[in-house]
């Protein structure tokens, strides 16, 4: 069977220790028995110590001669670990190591820096060729934006079509807004340093706030090609679909308007019927005690909706910030306690709290964390089973305090997680099963990573469900608020990708 490029160099290392250790061991039988026969053809008797001693020393050749092979076979490994790497190998093998101040004297990063470049070399192209007139009017003349970029960053070569602007330099910048953690700087530096090739693409990228004219929405295609003909290792593509995202923003505007004009109303209803229910609380019987609750938990949940909505038009218009303060998590669920044990209650469901006194403060926004902890605990009751049980931990994890939500309910296939924090998406299911709005998770979201966190969530289908999110221990960004300088702490980091690959608000 052929042997697989990432299996030459432990293959070959491999049979090269079997072959000398055997060649040691027959000279030494050899010697051993040359010896032996000599020592008793003069009849000196019984095998004296220097044969123990020949086998001794055949041994401590050998483990000098491995070491030796280790040493001497290195620049192979190195260069057959990047031969692998940008083989078509199934499988995956990372890039070698080659910042060593001694593989720079030896030679030996130039060799791999060429096994590189042979790679990605096409030769057919001359380096020298500048676009002709054909070209240009042919790039010109695509529906689509055409961005050639160096490994800075810098722009080569646009088309009449790119979403880029003039700096005033007379130079070029790329006028995309990509999200904080999945914008192009961070694309170009990973690739930089772990590929070879790469493909990425990036839906919804505006190249302006909602607030201003004129403005356009674009998926964007990026390819990443290291060490390329000409410099140029960035390609991108910029497909215009402002037609096609306009009525998703139209019918979402229409929405925050509906639910800022709801939020009046409900607020009124909810305030009636805790007076109502402070009022009454001696006058009524058990059913209509428990009508009085349902209908107080309907009117929270309608109130959490509207405030979800909000708050999604406020992220996807970058006005949407928190004020993180130092807090002790405990404290802000005993402040829950009351309203979610009633949510849980109505729906004959146990919550069960598992959060320890010690735990660190946090830097959060209690407002905008207790929404979270609403979503995912009102997500968890509703989707559990009668009598079910929901379990609420925390723990400390490195700089952070995680919070755990879990259920024993339905649970979701494989299909579904990979969606759930998109906004709007609701399964086919939980769609016919549970109310909502499918903005929940993705507002839980925007919280979590404005407070410097990442949320996530773990769940097989008919075993139950489980959402975690992470919040900063105060003590390791305390100095950040103090100073004020928490941009990248609290806020959504939008901003202009320059034509260095540097930020700019």
């Amino acid at each position: 069977m052929a042997i697989k490029v990432h299996e030459f160099f432990s293959t070959y290392y491999r049979k090269t220790i079997l072959q000398v250790v055997t060649l040691q061991i027959v000279g030494a039988l050899l010697a051993s028995g040359l010896a032996w026969v000599a020592w008793h053809n003069l009849g000196f008797g019984p095998v004296p110590t220097f044969v123990f001693g020949v086998l001794v020393g055949v041994l401590a050749n050998i483990l000098v001669i491995i070491f030796i092979l280790r040493l001497t076979s290195e620049p192979l490994r190195i260069m057959s670990q990047a031969v692998a790497h940008v083989s078509n190998d199934p499988v995956v093998t990372p890039p070698p190591d080659i910042n060593s101040k001694r593989y720079e004297q030896s030679g030996l990063k130039a060799m791999v820096q060429t096994i590189f470049e042979l790679a990605v070399a096409d030769p057919n192209v001359n380096t020298t060729t500048q676009p002709n007139d054909f070209f240009k009017i042919l790039a010109d003349g695509l529906p689509c934006g055409i961005i050639a970029m160096d490994a800075n960053g810098t722009i080569m070569y646009t088309n009449a079509a790119a979403p880029v602007a003039s700096t005033a330099d007379d130079g070029q910048q790329l006028s995309l807004i990509f999200e904080q953690n999945d914008d192009l700087a961070k694309w170009i530096a990973d690739c930089q340093t772990n590929k070879v090739r790469d493909d990425h693409l990036w839906l919804r990228v505006a190249n302006k706030p909602p607030s201003e004219n004129d403005r356009r929405i674009f998926d964007v295609s990026g390819h990443y090609q290291k060490n390329a003909q000409a410099g140029i290792e960035v390609l991108l593509v910029a497909f215009d679909r402002t037609a096609a995202y306009a009525p998703d923003q139209d019918d979402m505007d229409f929405i925050a308007l509906a639910a800022h004009e709801l939020r009046g109303p409900i607020t009124v209803i909810r305030g009636y019927l805790e007076v109502l229910k402070d009022e009454l609380a001696s006058k009524l019987d058990t059913d209509q005690q428990m009508l009085l609750d349902r209908l107080q938990v309907s009117a929270e949940r309608l109130s959490g909706y509207i405030n979800n909505i909000l708050n999604v038009s406020r992220y996807d218009r970058s006005r949407f910030i928190v004020h993180p303060q130092e807090e002790n998590l405990l404290d802000v669920f005993k402040s829950l306690v009351p309203d979610l044990a009633l949510r849980a209650s109505t729906q004959r469901r146990k919550l069960t709290f598992q959060i320890p006194h010690d735990l660190p403060t946090i830097a959060a926004d209690r407002t905008s964390l207790s929404e979270v902890i609403i979503n995912l605990i009102d997500n968890a009751i509703k989707y559990s089973h009668e009598d079910g049980e929901v379990v609420i931990g925390a723990r400390r994890k490195e700089d952070f305090v995680e919070v755990t939500v879990s259920d024993n309910g339905i649970g979701m296939p494989e299909a579904v997680v990979g969606n759930l924090f998109n906004k709007f998406y609701r399964s086919h299911r939980s769609r016919e099963a549970v109310g909502g709005t499918g903005l929940g998770l993705y507002i839980c979201k925007a919280i979590v990573e404005s407070h410097g966190g990442s949320i996530w969530v773990r769940s097989k289908e008919g075993q139950g469900t489980t959402f975690g999110f992470t919040l900063p221990v105060y003590a390791t960004v305390a100095q950040k608020l103090t100073n004020g300088d928490n941009n990248d702490i609290t806020q959504r980091s939008e901003g202009w990708i320059k034509n260095h690959a540097m930020y700019r608000r």
